[in-house]
């Protein structure tokens, strides 16, 4: 439902040629039209906000937002509780430890072939959503062939987090293309059965996207 909320705002500011500052229908007014909870209005719209896509405003209502003078990192929901340097650094040592444990069968290796190919696509159109979707069902099916619960239990405990640290880069519509051919490199090792490759393209990748958000992992501090 929340994903679905984030897609028609996005195609609205699209399809009514919305510009900056414009506003948008209320959460009210949203869960009408589309007749879903005000919860998942509020998720879909902390979606958009991540993705740059729109500003709510308290007392005020919701806008059309501007990445033209802003960084990705001035979109990290999380300000006020983790940084996002630590997060960043976090998943570099996290993600590669639990794929490292991976069990990737051909169903999985499939369901991740898939994932590339529909994030090519949602980049190629500028689809920040649909790519932001594509982004976590990939990570999320990197996890969910770790044999380990433990690694589970903490990717779902912190999902928020990792989650809104995956979508920020994305503000760089861009760059997207960037993301899409950073997993296709690690799915192409755990083709070739070689997870050593694999982890190391995938710690890369999360290198990547820190430094996407002017966040370079190699300086520590």
């Amino acid at each position: 439902m929340p994903a679905r909320v984030a897609r028609w705002v996005q195609g609205h500011i699209r399809d009514a040629g919305l510009s900056a500052g414009d506003p948008l229908p209320s959460q009210r007014e949203l869960s009408v039209l589309l007749g879903v909870s005000r919860p998942s209005v509020r998720e879909g719209l902390s979606m958009l906000e991540t993705l740059g896509l729109v500003r709510i405003e308290q007392r005020r209502g919701i806008f059309v937002s501007s990445t033209s003078d802003g960084r990705p990192a001035d979109f990290w929901p999380f300000e006020k509780g983790y940084d996002l340097r630590d997060v960043y650094r976090f998943r570099a040592d996290f993600e590669p430890s639990a794929l490292a444990l991976a069990v990737v069968d051909a169903r999985r290796l499939a369901q991740l072939e898939a994932s590339v190919q529909a994030l090519v696509n949602a980049a190629a159109i500028g689809d920040a959503v649909a790519a932001a979707e594509q982004d976590t069902l990939f990570h999320d099916l990197l996890f969910e062939a770790c044999p380990n619960r433990l690694y589970r239990d903490i990717r779902r405990h912190l999902a928020k987090v990792m989650q809104d640290s995956q979508w920020v880069p994305m503000v760089l519509v861009e760059r997207i293309g960037d993301t899409a051919r950073e997993h296709a490199e690690i799915v192409t090792h755990l083709a070739a059965g070689d997870i050593p490759a694999a982890c190391a393209a995938l710690r890369n990748h999360i290198r990547l996207a820190a430094l996407r958000c002017d966040i370079d992992l190699s300086l520590g501090g």
